[in-house]
C-alpha cells in the first residue's frame, strides 16, 4: 500500500472542515445563538484555516509554516474547551485561551525547534492534553441540567480517546526518536485523527445543545412562566397519570384547590407587579408545604392545585393547615395579610377522573369562600345544601357558625 501524502490529505480535509464549521456557525448566528455551538464552529474553521496554511506553500509548508499551523490547532482545542464552559454557563477565560497558542509560538522561536520532529510533537501535545483534560473536567463537573449526564457520555468518550492517542503519539515519538520513514507516515495519521476528533466533537455538542433546547421548550410548555409550577396542561398530563396509577394500586389521592383571597383587590390597589410578587410568594409557600412526590400546579389566575398521592382526608386537612400557616408567616404582605381558601376532595370517594375531582374541589373551595375565607373545606358529596363540610380555617361560617379548626 502506498504512503499517505500529507499535502493530499490536507487538501481533502479542508473543504470538509470549513463546510461543517461554516454550517454550525451559520446555525449559531441565524438560529439558536448558542455560545457552545459558536465556539465549536470557530474551532472547526480554525482547523480548516490551519490545514489551508499547510498547503499554501507548494514546497511542503506543513514544516515551514509549523508556527501558525500548530498555533491554530492548539487554539481550536481551546475553543472546544471554551464551548463546553459556555454549555455549563461559564464565561470564557481569555488568558487561558491564548496561553497555549502563545506558548507554542514562543517555543517556535528557539533555534532548531522547528526542525526537530520530536520537539514539535511533544510541544504540541502538552497544551492539547491540557485543553482536552479541561474539556473533560467541564463535562464531568460542570453544572448540567437533568438528563445531560447521559448526553455527555459521547463527547467525553471522544475527548478521552483523543487525549489517549495524543499521549501515545508523544510517548512513541519520544522513545523511538526521529525516524524519517515512520514520521512521514505518523503525521498524516495524526492529521486524519484530528479531523475526525473535531467533527465528532462538533456533532456530539450539537446533540447536547439540541437535547437541552428540547428540554427547555418542553419545560416552558408544561410550566407556568411566573411561578415555575406546573401549568394546566402538565396537571392533566402528569396528574392524570398519577391519579390512574394510584387508583389502580388501591391508594387514595387528595386534590387541593387553593385560591388567594381578595387577590383582585391586591391587583387593583397595589398594581399587577405586586400581584405577580404575591403569586410567586404563594408558589414558594406551596413548595415548602408539600411533599417531594406531590404535584403543584397553577391552573390560572390566583388558583393553584395540589395533587397528593397516598394522602387521605386527614392528611389533606393537615396539608391545608400547613399552607395557611406558611402563608400567614410569609413576608410578602403587599397591601394586607395574605390568606387562601382551600377546597379538598379525595379519590376514589370523590371520583376517579381528574376533571371531576377538580370540579368538586372547586365547589368545596367556594364553600370556603362563603364561610368567610381563610379556611379549608372538604367535599363530602352531601346533596343537601352545602357540598362540603367545614373542616379548617379562621374565617366566619354561614349563619354565624364558626368553622372547626383542623
Amino acid at each position: 500500500m502506498g504512503r499517505l501524502d500529507p499535502r493530499t490529505l490536507l487538501i481533502a480535509e479542508i473543504p470538509i472542515l470549513l463546510l461543517v464549521g461554516g454550517l454550525i456557525l451559520a446555525a449559531t448566528l441565524l438560529g439558536r445563538r448558542d455560545r457552545t455551538l459558536g465556539w465549536t464552529g470557530v474551532a472547526l474553521l480554525l482547523i480548516g484555516a490551519g490545514f489551508l496554511l499547510g498547503v499554501a506553500d507548494p514546497g511542503g509548508a506543513w514544516q515551514r509554516s509549523v508556527t501558525s499551523f500548530g498555533a491554530l490547532l492548539i487554539l481550536a482545542h481551546a475553543c472546544v474547551w471554551t464551548g463546553l464552559r459556555a454549555f455549563s454557563g461559564k464565561p470564557p477565560l481569555w488568558p487561558w485561551i491564548v496561553a497555549g497558542p502563545l506558548a507554542w509560538c514562543l517555543v517556535c522561536l528557539w533555534p532548531g525547534f522547528v526542525s526537530s520532529s520530536v520537539a514539535r510533537v511533544v510541544a504540541y501535545g502538552l497544551p492539547t492534553l491540557a485543553y482536552t483534560g479541561a474539556s473533560l473536567w467541564e463535562l464531568g463537573f460542570g453544572p448540567r441540567g437533568k438528563g445531560d449526564t447521559r448526553l455527555a457520555v459521547l463527547p467525553s468518550g471522544i475527548l478521552l480517546l483523543h487525549g489517549l492517542l495524543t499521549a501515545a503519539r508523544m510517548a512513541v515519538v519520544s522513545l523511538s526518536g526521529p525516524e524519517p520513514g515512520r514520521l512521514r507516515f505518523d503525521f498524516p495519521m495524526a492529521v486524519f485523527e484530528g479531523m475526525l476528533f473535531f467533527i465528532g466533537v462538533a456533532f456530539a455538542v450539537l446533540m447536547m445543545v439540541g437535547a437541552r433546547s428540547e428540554r427547555r421548550y418542553r419545560h416552558a410548555a408544561l410550566h407556568d412562566a411566573l411561578t415555575d409550577l406546573a401549568n394546566r396542561r402538565a396537571l392533566y398530563e402528569r396528574g392524570g397519570g398519577m391519579l390512574r396509577e394510584s387508583l389502580a394500586q388501591g391508594r387514595t389521592v387528595a386534590l387541593l384547590m387553593c385560591d388567594l383571597d381578595r387577590f383582585k383587590r391586591i391587583n387593583d390597589s397595589c398594581g399587577h407587579e405586586a400581584g405577580d410578587r404575591v403569586l410567586a410568594a404563594f408558589a414558594g409557600v406551596l413548595r415548602r408545604a408539600v411533599r417531594k412526590g406531590d404535584l403543584c400546579a397553577r391552573i390560572g389566575g390566583e388558583e393553584f392545585v395540589i395533587l397528593a398521592p397516598d394522602m387521605d382526608a386527614e392528611g389533606a386537612l393537615g396539608l391545608a393547615e400547613r399552607i395557611r400557616g406558611h402563608l400567614r408567616e410569609c413576608d410578602c404582605r403587599i397591601c394586607e395579610p395574605l390568606s387562601a381558601s382551600i377546597g379538598i376532595v379525595c379519590a376514589p370517594q370523590g371520583g376517579n377522573e381528574l376533571g371531576l375531582l377538580l370540579a368538586r374541589a372547586d365547589q368545596a373551595m367556594y364553600q370556603a369562600k362563603d364561610a368567610g375565607r381563610d379556611c379549608a373545606r372538604l367535599w363530602t358529596g352531601d346533596p343537601e345544601g352545602d357540598a362540603s363540610a367545614a373542616v379548617a380555617g379562621g374565617g366566619r361560617g354561614r349563619a354565624g357558625q364558626h368553622p372547626v379548626d383542623a
